[in-house]
């Protein structure tokens, strides 16, 4: 069992570090978990390491998560990739020891959604696009409850991830999807930066029942103003730099009682470069202070 209120180092923090790195400065700073991506993952068993490895380079650190599968929506022979897809993923992530995997809707791309705005052709998966909203949200769900009863044989929990270029852009329309899949080991993550864009605010995060709330991506987002908000532009500011009201959404979401884990997720381009160790370190500081722990 994870301790209460564990703070999670989020592979983004470390940029483009390998596996080795990033747990290292993970277990310098005093983080409680880390979430790798299976990017590192596959990268450190290309390399000839086993999964026996990965837990000596761990120690105490557990892995809050793994991420993530995306396009979940898919439909046709895009559903049997899927599904192949994600028995990989689940397999690897059970390998380590993970707790959780991240799902994601789509189309991630949000070229996909931009086109479709514009009315222009695209060469490219484009999800759902254009079927009815109902639609899309009945075979989101359906797509759900495969890979929840997938994730459970590997003893994972998945958590979803609404992305806000796409039809499903935020907790708002996800967590009555989740609902809907009825998969105990189905949970949401609450993302600062695509449910502020999406239109959300404290208020919201507020209420939302505590037993759906896997994490936290605490983040930060530009002012929204009207463009497909791609993350290479809108996500490009540093920890307090952007819009959202970090402490308040912060605060907001412990008035759930929630008291999971905790991590701070970034696209700045400055921040990718800062050095690993040091950075880490400040983001822990960051952290323990705004959860107050």
């Amino acid at each position: 069992m994870m301790k209460r209120n564990a703070l999670s180092l989020q592979s983004s923090v470390v940029g483009r570090a390998n596996l080795r790195m990033y747990i290292q400065a993970a277990r310098e700073a005093g983080f409680d978990c880390v979430e790798p991506s299976k990017v590192q993952l596959e990268y450190f068993f290309q390399a000839g390491f086993s999964p026996e490895e990965v837990k000596l380079l761990l120690g105490n650190l557990e892995i809050a998560s793994v991420g993530w599968l995306s396009d979940i929506e898919r439909q046709g022979e895009d559903f049997v990739a899927l599904m192949k897809e994600a028995e990989t993923l689940f397999a690897m992530a059970a390998a380590i020891g993970s707790h959780a995997v991240e799902i994601i809707n789509g189309p991630v791309d949000w070229h996909a959604v931009d086109c479709y705005r514009r009315g222009v052709p695209y060469d490219g998966y484009r999800g759902l696009l254009g079927l009815p909203i109902e639609e899309q949200h009945r075979l989101t769900v359906k797509n759900m409850q495969a890979l929840a009863d997938l994730a459970k044989s590997f003893g994972l929990t998945l958590f979803f991830e609404p992305l806000c270029w796409t039809p499903i852009p935020s907790l708002r329309e996800g967590i009555p999807l989740v609902e809907r899949a009825e998969r105990d080991n189905l949970k949401i993550v609450v993302d600062f930066y695509h449910n502020y864009v999406a239109g959300l605010d404290g208020d919201f995060l507020s209420r939302i029942p505590k037993e759906w709330i896997l994490g936290v991506h605490i983040c930060n987002s530009r002012k929204p103003d009207g463009r497909v908000p791609c993350e290479e532009i809108f996500r490009d500011v540093a920890f307090y730099e952007g819009e959202i009201p970090i402490h308040d959404w912060v605060e907001a979401v412990k008035a759930t009682g929630f008291q999971g884990w905790w991590a701070y997720e970034t696209f700045s381009k400055r921040e990718a470069e800062e050095e690993v160790r040091e950075f880490a370190k400040y983001v822990h500081g960051e952290l323990k202070k705004l959860v107050g722990v």
